[in-house]
């Protein structure tokens, strides 16, 4: 399988058991919200994920989003459930009743006006601010909805304000550390400049955490070719784009998010009602097959699961479904293969692949930051790909890549770190006896680029 897996851990799969079954199921990405849970669960849940892929032997990635300025209900003792046509008050304050929903930000009530629409719900639950005091909005529903703690709100049309985002996001960010996260989701981003003061702090202190920007705003959106250049990966966040941004715009937003992604070279993630229906039921509807297939078909690095493993009904079955899926077209389809005018290693990147192709090869790569590696991945040649570092970082980035298997070896030079690969490759017998491998490194600050090719026998 190529594309890769992930899911976000939460009360319905944050038990050893439920994590194991899901590694199992072929999910090696997991992803915990801060926005939801404490210090202490989530070190919990992270400390789960280690020793269960400790204990199965596989390689785990940890991704944590951070909460960022959102603005959710609070104060509720249980989910709402709305009628269209029905009015009912917002308020800043708790009134300690456990029915009126309350938003304890004053932006949001600044923000706020006569006649706008607010979403929620992941754009499912539309009220129109029928009145607006100093702490309070009066509304009247749009739609049919739940509403229950934890949900996020948004003002259509309107952003909620932030002058700083690291000093925003800085308790968090210290929490994703301690827990050994290996990238942060940098949430409600609005600039390359959001992505790039994270990185100078981050830099400052010795981490190497990796960063993944979501795109969910009209400014992210706006700004997404800055953004992905400074970022690791990006990620289409289509529940708060369908918040942000009529419902029916959101297919043409993901494309042409995802095309930005590939033209910076960076892995590309979707998330976000892949199988909404198996929040409830145990099989996926037919139009969530096809959802998932057009996401194939195009080439997305990494599919992730959010509401069905976290505190959906059947977890473990939702990433059955998206694996059986996932291979089901990826054995049936040939992704279109997209070529663009880049520097020398990206034509280098292209060359490698066509000759691997044309000589059924396959590819092994030997990296010590993922460049070349990710080149070749955006290509998604035919072929299996092979990447071989010693850097743990790189390993873990290796892992969000369309195609790639990342191998650790000795952290060398690059070409005792070809042969340490291909050592690899034939012990671990991922490669046996008349097949044909490209070996190949390149050099990014300096015009060196070496192929390599062996005839196993």
């Amino acid at each position: 399988m190529r594309t890769k897996l992930a899911c976000t851990v939460g009360p319905s799969s944050s038990s050893m058991g439920s994590i194991k079954s899901i590694m199992e199921a072929g999910c090696r990405i997991f992803r915990i919200n801060l926005s939801h849970g404490n210090v202490d669960l989530w070190r919990e849940w992270a400390g789960n994920l280690r020793l269960a892929g400790e204990e199965l032997g596989y390689e785990t990635v940890l991704i944590t989003d951070l909460k960022g300025p959102s603005v959710r209900f609070m104060g509720l003792q249980r989910p709402r459930h709305i009628k269209a046509g029905e009015r009912f008050n917002i308020v800043m304050k708790d009134l300690g009743d456990g029915e009126t929903p309350v938003v304890d930000n004053s932006d949001f009530f600044s923000a706020v006006a006569v006649g706008d629409v607010i979403v929620t719900d992941d754009g499912r639950g539309l009220m129109e601010a029928v009145e607006c005091g100093g702490d309070r909005v009066y509304v009247k529903a749009l739609t049919e909805m739940v509403i229950s703690n934890g949900k996020s709100l948004v003002v259509r049309g309107r952003e909620t304000p932030l002058r700083d985002y690291l000093k925003y996001n800085m308790e968090q960010i210290s929490t994703a550390i301690s827990i050994g996260a290996d990238f942060l989701g940098l949430s409600y981003i609005r600039s390359r400049d959001d992505v790039e003061s994270v990185r100078r702090y981050l830099d400052g202190i010795g981490s190497r955490m990796g960063l993944i920007s979501k795109v969910e705003t009209p400014s992210a959106v706006a700004n997404v070719d800055g953004i992905a250049e400074v970022s690791d990966a990006v990620l289409v966040a289509r529940g708060d784009l369908g918040m942000h941004f009529p419902l029916e715009t959101v297919p043409i937003l993901q494309k042409e998010i995802l095309e930005v992604s590939f033209r910076a070279g960076r892995p590309a993630i979707v998330a976000t009602q892949l199988l909404g229906s198996m929040m409830n039921e145990p099989i996926p509807s037919r139009s969530e097959i096809v959802d998932i297939m057009n996401c194939v078909e195009y080439g997305v690095d990494v599919l992730m699961l959010t509401g069905e493993t976290a505190v959906g009904r059947y977890p473990v079955d939702a990433v059955i479904w998206l694996k059986r899926v996932v291979e089901t077209y990826e054995n049936n389809l040939m992704i279109s293969r997209k070529t663009i005018e880049g520097s020398l290693l990206d034509r280098f990147a292209l060359g490698v692949v066509e000759l691997a192709e044309v000589l059924d090869a396959k590819i092994g790569v030997y990296t010590k930051a993922g460049n070349v590696a990710r080149r070749i991945s955006r290509y998604k040649p035919r072929c299996s790909i092979f990447a071989g570092s010693g850097d743990p970082q790189t390993i873990k980035l290796l892992m969000l890549l369309w195609g790639v298997t990342p191998i650790r070896v000795d952290d060398r030079d690059y070409a005792e770190g070809l042969e340490s690969l291909m050592a690899e490759l034939t012990g671990m017998r991922l490669v046996g006896s008349g097949d044909t491998l490209i070996l190949t490194y390149g050099l990014v600050d300096e015009p060196v680029h070496i192929i390599k090719i062996v005839k196993v026998s």
